[in-house]
C-alpha cells in the first residue's frame, strides 16, 4: 500500500477557523453553512469536533454563541484537553463579519474533496499494484471512490420539491400520448405486441425477472427481447451465466433463418443455406448486442462492466441469464442461500435504477410447479427467495403446454386453441400495469418466437 504524509495533504486551516469564529459571531449563518459543509470536511480533529458540536445545537435549535458553545465543548471528550475558550476567542477575533463565511466554506470543502481524491487514488494504486487483487474487485471500489467524490462535489442527492417531479410526470405523460399517437410504445419494444400492449414495452429503472422451469425457452425468450431492443436501436449487454458465447451467436444466426438446427449443429449444410447464414450474418453484426460469458460472475461484476459499457455508450439494457448461475457469495457469516439470493435480486435492482435502466432477469422455478397438476407457473413457485417478487417491478413466467403434453388450451380472446407451437408468457406482477396472459409463437427447435399465428417461416423483424 502506497502512503502519502498527511502534511502534503491540502487543508485549510485558517479558513477552518475563519468559518467557525464566523458562525459564532453571527449564528444566522449556520442555515446556510450546514447546507455545505459536514464534519468530516474539517481537516483538524478539534475543528471537526467544534463543529460537530454547534450543528447539534443548531439541529435543536439552541441559542448558539460564545458562552453556549465553549460550555457544550467543556462536555465533549474530544475537546476536553483543549483550551476551548482561549481558542474560540482567537477564531471570532479572526474575522470581522460573516460576509464571506458562505465563500469560505466552499473552500473548506474544496480542499476535503481534494484529500478524498488523492486517498483514492493511492488505495486504487495500492490495489493495482497487488496482484492478489481481484481486478473486478479493484474496478468496483475505483468506481465507488469516484462516484464518492462527485457525490461530495455536487452536494449529495437533495430532496426535489414536489411541483418538480410532477411536472417531469406531466412531460412523460404527453411524451407517451405523443407515441400512441404515433403507433408507438413509450418502452424499448419487447418484439411480441400483445406484450407491449400490455406493459408499454420495457421501462428505464425497471427490475424485469422472467422464470421458468427447464426446457420452457428462457434463453430463447431472452435473445427475442435483446434483438427487438437491439432492431430498435437500444445497445444491449447479455450476461451469459450458461451458455457459451459462440453457443448464443449460434441461435441469433438461426433465428434469421430457416434452417434445421440438427443440420446446424451436424454440419450438414447446402449453398442456399450458407446464403442464409451469411445474410443474417451481415444482420446480426450490425446490431449492438454485447455478450459477456464469463461463468462465475457477481453482481458486483455485472454492475462494474455494465457501468464501463454505458459510459462508452454500449448499455441500456442488461440482461442476466440467469440469476441462480450468478456468484451470490457475501461476506455475511451464516448467510444462506435463500438470503444470497435475495441480496443478489436487491442489486439487480439497484442495478436497474442507478445505471437508469431495464435489467432483464432471467431465474429458474422450483421443482413444485411439476407437482401439480395445473403446471402454470405462480409467483410463490420463485426458487429460493420471495425477495425476487418483492424488488420485481415485471415478473412474467414462460409455460409451454404441450411440454406437458396438453394438446389444447382455452383462451379468452382465441378460444378453444392446439398448443402445437405455442407459448405463454404470464405476467404475474407489474408494479404499475395491469397482469395477464400473452400468446407467443415458437418453432419446433425454439430457434424463433413471435407473436401469436405469425408465419415463422419468414423473417419476425422485418
Amino acid at each position: 500500500m502506497i502512503h502519502c504524509d498527511k502534511q502534503f495533504l491540502p487543508e485549510a486551516l485558517e479558513l477552518e477557523a475563519v468559518v467557525l469564529g464566523a458562525l459564532i459571531n453571527e449564528a444566522e449563518m449556520m442555515t446556510q453553512i450546514v447546507s455545505i459543509l459536514e464534519p468530516e470536511h474539517f481537516s483538524d480533529p478539534t475543528n471537526v469536533a467544534i463543529y460537530r458540536v454547534m450543528r447539534d445545537m443548531y439541529d435543536a435549535n439552541e441559542q448558539i454563541d460564545f458562552y453556549t458553545v465553549v460550555n457544550r465543548c467543556k462536555t465533549v471528550e474530544a475537546l476536553k484537553q483543549s483550551k476551548i475558550a482561549v481558542l474560540l476567542s482567537g477564531y471570532t477575533q479572526k474575522v470581522g463579519s460573516g460576509a464571506h463565511a458562505t465563500k469560505h466554506a466552499l473552500i473548506v470543502k474544496e480542499h476535503y474533496i481534494r484529500r478524498k481524491m488523492i486517498e483514492a487514488s493511492l488505495r486504487i494504486s495500492g490495489m493495482a499494484s497487488d496482484q492478489g487483487t481481484d481486478l473486478v474487485e479493484a474496478l468496483d471500489t475505483f468506481s465507488q471512490l469516484a462516484d464518492q467524490c462527485n457525490d461530495v462535489a455536487a452536494g449529495g442527492t437533495m430532496a426535489k420539491p414536489v411541483a418538480k417531479i410532477v411536472e417531469t410526470a406531466l412531460k412523460q405523460a404527453e411524451n407517451r400520448c405523443s407515441l400512441r399517437q404515433s403507433g408507438q410504445f413509450p418502452g424499448i419494444p419487447t418484439g411480441l405486441s400483445e406484450l407491449d400492449r400490455l406493459t408499454g414495452g420495457w421501462h428505464s429503472s425497471q427490475l424485469i425477472v422472467i422464470a421458468a422451469r427447464p426446457a420452457m425457452g428462457k434463453t430463447a425468450f431472452m435473445l427475442h427481447l435483446a434483438k427487438s431492443a437491439a432492431l430498435f436501436g437500444v445497445p444491449v449487454c447479455i450476461y451469459s451465466l450458461e451458455m457459451a458465447d459462440v453457443s448464443l451467436a449460434d441461435r441469433l444466426l438461426l433465428s434469421e433463418t430457416s434452417i434445421d438446427p440438427d443440420r446446424f449443429r451436424r454440419g450438414e449444410l447446402e449453398s442456399n443455406e450458407w446464403k442464409q447464414l451469411e445474410e443474417a450474418s451481415a444482420i446480426l453484426q450490425g446490431l449492438p448486442i454485447y455478450i459477456d460469458d464469463n461463468p462465475t460472475v457477481s453482481m458486483r461484476y455485472i454492475k462494474v462492466r455494465s457501468k464501463l459499457m454505458q459510459k462508452r455508450g454500449k448499455c441500456g439494457m442488461v440482461i442476466v441469464d440467469y440469476l441462480q448461475l450468478a456468484d451470490t457469495a457475501t461476506d455475511r457469516k451464516n448467510s444462506n442461500r435463500e438470503q444470497e439470493i435475495a441480496n443478489a435480486s436487491r442489486q439487480a435492482k439497484i442495478i436497474a435504477k442507478e445505471l437508469g435502466v431495464p435489467v432483464i432477469l432471467l431465474s429458474q422455478l422450483s421443482r413444485r410447479v411439476e407437482e401439480r397438476v395445473d403446471k402454470m407457473p405462480l409467483l410463490s413457485d420463485l426458487r429460493e427467495s420471495g425477495a425476487i417478487e418483492q424488488d420485481a417491478d415485471v415478473v412474467g413466467f414462460i409455460y409451454r403446454p404441450a411440454y406437458y403434453k396438453q394438446e389444447t388450451i382455452k383462451t379468452l380472446s382465441q378460444g378453444e386453441i392446439s398448443t402445437k407451437g405455442v407459448g405463454i408468457l404470464s405476467i404475474a406482477k407489474q408494479r404499475d400495469g395491469a397482469t395477464g396472459m400473452v400468446l407467443f409463437s415458437h418453432n419446433p427447435s425454439l430457434t424463433k418466437l413471435g407473436d401469436y399465428g405469425q408465419n415463422l417461416d419468414t423473417n419476425p423483424y422485418y
